[in-house]
């Protein structure tokens, strides 16, 4: 989910970039390595007497649109950020992502997968191994049975049960036209903008109303919600109001000392968090209901075709009537690809991604924690029996390991920028 946009970032098209060399030192300090860092100082200077030449190659080279003879004849889509040389051939991203591949051990399918653990493996490994084998590597990691003390209750309640434990407590909730709680949408002058939910606090058992005001009109032949809410990232102090843990069991100290945040989680399926990444790393522990994540691996960056834009927020006004109130924050964490539906034509290097182990399905049943370093992209889908609730809490915390800040570096500089005014005629990657 978006917090704050990284610190820092410069969205001008002018702005020249650097990779240092510490930035290198971390690449072979990890066992990768950068073959040639692109200087880029010239190529960078993209003014708009260039953009508008770019845009009329495209034209003339026959921009037919998803699948035509731009997409397949000369279209690229790094002409149109901020760092083109870099998305191409700044950084050697196969030789990134190829020596990451023994990272990922392989599954009874013969595909690469994450870390997967029992209790007793965390136990053996302790804190600091479990965090040098996922964290410290950038490899997620599942730990089964890690939050069962409390799935164990709370997969068995009602929301008359809920109500009675939770219902005084007050929330975050996120409110959305329908189960996709962000998209991007079509914008005229800049291509693409982030719809994001209204978001406001609420009791917890507002939320329940509304969750089962919702159910008994699909009950009684209405058809499907006017509007679906979910208690979406709601922070706590120490989870203690609800009676759950403020350190992840077992693991808490890799946490500990530089906890950001503790989220409060809870949905009525069926609910989608759309392809994002976090600055922190995060502990998952799913409660109640499963999740399926979709993950893409960060050595494979372009893939994702990262970019920066605009948000526009919902505002609702009154049950199921949003308006939709366009701002200027700019967002960077939510990527171009459609990472369940790719559209190929448009974005062909995420087939490399698709066809090269950097992408996974994970699931995470009641009581298993997910363990998901920074600057995974991340789609999130939650599922619960009818009549439950899909709840799980989340640790956000800064591990500083040397993949992190390798990450930080590089999403720094890689991205395309939508928050420019577009050229018309153009194949334009953001729209």
């Amino acid at each position: 989910m978006p917090k704050n946009p990284s610190p820092g970032r410069k969205t001008s098209a002018t702005h020249s970039i650097s990779i240092t060399a510490a930035t290198a030192a971390l690449a072979f300090a990890l066992g990768w390595g950068g073959r040639r860092f692109h200087d880029a100082a010239a190529a960078l200077a993209t003014t708009a007497a260039d953009f508008t030449a770019a845009a009329a190659a495209d034209t003339t080279a026959g921009d037919a649109g998803a699948g035509g003879a731009g997409a397949a004849a000369g279209h690229d889509p790094w002409r149109y950020t901020t760092h083109p040389t870099m998305g191409r051939d700044g950084f050697n991203w196969t030789q990134l992502s190829m020596s990451r591949a023994g990272n990922f051990p392989r599954n009874s399918a013969g595909r690469g997968g994450i870390r997967e653990w029992s209790v007793a493996d965390a136990e053996a490994l302790g804190p600091m191994g479990v965090w040098h084998k996922s964290f410290a590597r950038s490899i997620p990691a599942r730990i089964d049975g890690l939050a069962k003390n409390w799935s164990d209750t709370l997969s068995r309640w009602s929301l008359s049960d809920f109500r009675a434990a939770w219902g005084h407590l007050p929330v975050v909730a996120a409110f959305s036209p329908d189960h996709m709680f962000q998209r991007g949408i079509g914008d005229a002058r800049h291509g693409r903008r982030l719809l994001a939910p209204h978001r406001q606090r609420v009791g917890f058992g507002e939320f329940l109303d509304l969750v089962e005001a919702d159910a008994a009109r699909a009950a009684a032949g209405g058809g499907a919600p006017v509007e679906h809410v979910s208690v979406q990232q709601s922070p706590s102090g120490d989870l203690s109001e609800f009676g759950l843990p403020s350190l992840p069991p077992l693991i808490g100290e890799i946490a500990a000392h530089t906890m950001q945040a503790r989220n409060f989680w809870a949905a009525a399926p069926p609910k989608v968090s759309v392809l994002h990444y976090d600055w922190q790393d995060s502990i998952l522990l799913q409660l109640s209901g499963t999740k399926k994540f979709t993950i893409v691996d960060p050595a494979r960056l372009p893939a994702s075709y990262p970019c920066v834009q605009l948000m526009t927020q919902l505002v609702r006004r009154a049950p199921g009537v949003f308006d939709a109130r366009e701002t200027e924050r700019e967002l960077d964490n939510f990527p171009l690809v459609n990472v369940t539906h790719p559209d190929l034509a448009r974005h062909p290097l995420f087939r490399d991604a698709l066809q090269n182990n950097g992408v996974f399905e994970v699931e995470v049943p009641e009581g298993a924690a997910l363990l998901l370093p920074a600057y995974w992209h991340h789609q999130v889908e939650s599922f619960a029996a009818p009549g439950q609730l899909n709840v799980a809490v989340n640790y956000w915390f800064q591990g500083h390991s040397l993949a992190t800040r390798l990450y930080r570096t590089l999403r720094e500089n890689v991205f395309i920028n939508c928050t420019q005014t577009r050229a018309g005629g153009a194949r334009d990657p953001c729209r």
